[in-house]
């Protein structure tokens, strides 16, 4: 698939999908989580300047603030209201290309308008670099960019230290290697076939979404993103200063489908103690 074609087909998405893909929305969309406190965002301004809050670690989510009034020139509409939007494309680490939307369709009164939101990146635990440029286009075959003057956007990522990693393999087996220390921190790789279900399209995206739930020494829970479309990546958990102990459990849902499973060691929870 062209990127102009996949682009169009990201734009078309609709909400449930958007957030199946991990793409959290603004904090006016009832239902929809906002950009978390403490996760770095990058804002690219109407003014054209860009600026950093919060450090990009990798490991971590970065979210992705892009005002619309940088690609100005495709805003057609048809009997539904906007048809455009904008979608950021990216590579980690020279990799492949892929797009998320930082635009996003919303329904009132019958029709469809655009508004912005935050679109959230799940960086892997050994990011280096991210490499970013935006994409706008509409039904009518409007297109435009903004790649900073052809350069693109580049980022180099914080690497903080990973002390312990833990490993759900698909024979239903874990495996824990390094230390679990206070105030270090834990990457959890999960292998998705532990949770076959659920797996049906939308409109030819992956219409699911795989979480890593998690709490210390029995407070309160915690969550995390651990796919990125079809690809599930890496997380990284933060181990508070004073805990001793850390449970995990992994659940995934298709709100599409109205379907949802767990793997929880039939409801033990998955727990490692912490040094």
């Amino acid at each position: 698939m062209t990127v102009s074609r996949m682009l169009r087909s990201v734009l078309m998405m609709a909400p449930a999908l958007i957030a199946a893909l991990g793409i959290a929305a603004a904090p006016a969309a009832a239902g929809r989580p906002a950009a978390g406190p403490g996760t770095p965002v990058l804002h690219f301004n109407a003014d054209g300047s860009t600026s950093i809050e919060g450090t990009i670690e990798s490991g971590r989510p970065v979210h992705i603030d892009f005002d619309p009034a940088r690609l100005p020139d495709c805003r057609g509409t048809d009997e539904y209201g906007d048809s455009w939007g904008i979608s950021v494309h990216y590579r980690i680490d020279g990799g492949e290309v892929r797009a998320y939307p930082v635009t996003e369709r919303v329904t009132a009164d019958g029709r469809d308008s655009t508004i912005r939101g935050l679109a959230t990146l799940h960086l892997r635990p050994d990011t280096r670099h991210l490499q970013m440029w935006f994409v706008a286009e509409d039904r009518a075959g409007c297109h435009e960019e903004d790649t900073d003057h052809g350069a693109t956007y580049r980022f180099d990522i914080a690497q903080p230290p990973v002390l312990a990693r833990a490993t759900y393999h698909a024979d239903w087996s874990e495996t824990l290697t390094g230390t679990l220390r206070k105030g270090g921190a834990l990457v959890i790789n999960y292998d998705p076939a532990r949770l076959p279900q659920c797996r049906t399209t939308y409109r030819g995206y992956p219409a699911w979404g795989i979480a890593a739930f998690y709490r210390f020494d029995g407070g309160p829970v915690q969550s995390t993103t651990v796919n990125q479309g079809a690809e599930v990546i890496p997380v990284r958990i933060d181990i508070p200063a004073n805990a001793q102990k850390i449970e995990t459990w992994f659940a995934i849902s298709n709100y599409h489908a109205q379907c949802s499973a767990y793997d929880s060691d039939y409801g033990r929870n998955y727990t490692f103690s912490i040094n």
